[in-house]
């Protein structure tokens, strides 16, 4: 039978003679009672010491000193892990992090401070999304330091869950010994297991905090170590704590520009390919990303390296509530949108290096000229991903929630780095003279405020310019018509959806639109191989199945034009 541990074989004498611990302790010390309480092992907390409601005094060890006693011979090299909690070690460079490099800056030199000159009260906060990389980049900026980073109270004594309690305790701890001893940087992942369940109500009540305020108060304002907290949101934090912390880094979902650099080096890590359909889900859902890596393991495991786009995709689809397929892009060439505008020299000037970002701009024209794809290939060119939003997406029934929702749109947009665009924006930027309620009014106003002070691109598109409110026209930098295809358009289209050269014929139907192309290219799905004639007489019929628009297109006197 295996020996009992040391410190369990004494808490059972101690049990059943019911000894004196306090005088049991001073005898084979030789301490006086008033010198045990102030020993060094009572203020770390390796010690407790309490008394019971029958003025008993209880001594007992702290779990993470129990199994310090316990340990081994050879395992004596690791007691400070075990004290302060396991080391963290770094697995990428701060160039992996190109969104957070200022304040990764600002992070490092005050971290360097801070250890150099013993600065108390030293807290950085990192937060975002669950799987945006605050954990990695916490030990990234160690790394960088060349100092040690130890995540505090990860499980209790047993490797179980730990509780609120247990999490403190080892927080304290670890701040304590590190108080005299040492220099090192302390993580408190999950910063949400301090705070409990705490919700910030709309009257600044705090409700179901877990603890004291003014207990996490305190501790963040005289921590002697440095220590980085992450957060998966801190909506609900109180602000008195917020303000406590040095340093607050955002971290979000990587951007199209950054997306493939970071498939690119998963992949190489993993051995797993990167497959074109994931690349273009991570366009589209920059989660993507940031899921590749569980992804590629479990593709690995399956024995079919191929299918990480399915395993990621089935995540994505979780996270987002709905079905998420991942497919190949479609090639779509930009030299077919037509405009009365030169778009390519546009967007060469818009895309360019030393331009600045806070454009706006309108797309107008009947439907199917090609709007939506004129500003997705915008946002190739820009490598920013595309946010779109909708009339459905933003408009709501009750009062002030339409303004609510397009202020959440902009301030999402800035924080992720992303394009936004607004389709069928005359909804929402109807002419104010024709307006009969106060929030018709209210809308319009609160999306052309945002609008010039947005920092970003912002595209919006409509079909009926006509009816937008005549102050919207100086709030877009830049105003494009889309229209009808010309002859030479008309047949490169031919032959890019239908891939086959345009037949004579086609030049004779004129006013078409990749809209039209692009619906007789789905009907073909089910049709089988047809010839020639048939496919002219289908654009034909989408043409005139076309909804006549109201004429003229445009402001009501004429905007300037991007020529």
């Amino acid at each position: 039978m295996e020996r009992a541990p040391l410190t369990r074989s004494l808490a059972r004498l101690i049990d059943s003679e019911a000894l004196d611990i306090e005088a049991l302790v001073g005898t084979l010390t030789g301490l006086a009672p008033h010198m045990i309480r102030g020993a060094e092992v009572v203020r770390l907390d390796l010690v407790g010491r309490w008394t019971t409601k029958q003025d008993k005094v209880e001594l007992g060890l702290c779990w993470s000193f129990e199994r310090l006693l316990d340990a081994r011979q050879d395992q004596h090299a690791d007691l400070i892990d075990g004290l302060l909690g396991r080391r963290q070690t770094a697995r990428h460079a701060l160039a992996d992090f190109p969104a957070q490099q200022r304040d990764a800056g600002l992070a490092l030199a005050l971290l360097r401070g801070a250890l150099a000159n013993g600065a108390r009260g030293i807290n950085i906060l990192i937060h975002g999304p669950p799987g945006t990389g605050k954990t990695e980049l916490a030990r990234t900026l160690a790394a960088e330091l060349g100092e040690p980073l130890h995540a505090v109270g990860e499980a209790d004594a047993d490797g179980e869950e730990p509780t609120r309690f247990d999490r403190i305790a080892a927080l304290r701890l670890a701040l304590r010994t590190l108080e005299k001893r040492g220099r090192a940087l302390l993580l408190f992942d999950e910063m949400e297991d301090m705070l409990g369940e705490a919700r910030l109500e709309q009257d600044g009540r705090i409700r179901q905090r877990a603890g004291s305020k003014l207990f996490i108060n305190r501790l963040l304002e005289n921590n002697p170590a440095p220590t980085i907290w992450t957060s998966n949101c801190i909506a609900d934090v109180d602000p008195a704590i917020l303000r406590r912390f040095s340093l607050s880094i955002r971290m979000d979902f990587p951007g199209v520009a950054h997306s493939p650099a970071m498939l690119d080096r998963v992949s190489s890590e993993e051995k797993v390919a990167v497959d074109p359909a994931l690349a273009a889900l991570a366009a589209r859902a920059p989660e993507t990303a940031s899921l590749f890596r569980v992804a590629a393991r479990a593709a690995a495991l399956a024995g079919d390296a191929d299918s990480a786009n399915r395993f990621a995709g089935s995540i994505l689809g979780a996270m987002r509530g709905e079905a998420i397929e991942p497919r190949a892009p479609r090639a779509f060439d930009e030299t077919l949108l037509a405009a009365d505008a030169d778009l390519p020299a546009l967007f060469a000037r818009l895309t360019n290096a030393d331009s600045p970002a806070d454009f706006s701009l309108l797309l107008t024209g009947p439907p199917g000229t090609g709007k939506t794809e004129a500003v997705q290939a915008l946002a190739r060119r820009l490598g920013r991903p595309l946010q779109v939003k909708r009339a459905s997406d933003l408009m709501s029934k009750w009062v002030g929630e339409t303004e609510k929702l397009i202020a959440e749109a902009f301030t999402d947009a800035r924080r992720q780095g992303a394009m936004l665009f607004f389709d069928e924006v005359d909804s929402l930027l109807a002419d104010r003279q024709g307006a009969t309620r106060s929030w018709e009014v209210s809308q319009v106003n609160e999306l052309l405020t945002w609008m010039e002070a947005h920092p970003l691109p912002f595209a919006a598109a409509t079909n009926h310019a006509a009816k937008l409110d005549p102050a919207s026209a100086r709030r877009f930098v830049f105003k494009v018509e889309m229209r009808a295809l010309d002859e030479a358009r008309a047949r490169r289209a031919f032959v890019h959806f239908f891939e086959r050269e345009a037949p004579a014929m086609l030049d004779r139907l004129g006013g078409l639109t990749l809209g039209d192309f692009a619906v007789v290219a789905r009907q073909m799905r089910f049709m089988g191989e047809v010839d020639d004639a048939a496919l002219v007489d289908r654009l034909r019929r989408e043409r005139t199945a076309r909804p006549a628009m109201p004429q003229p297109i445009g402001f009501g006197s004429a905007p300037a034009r991007c020529e």
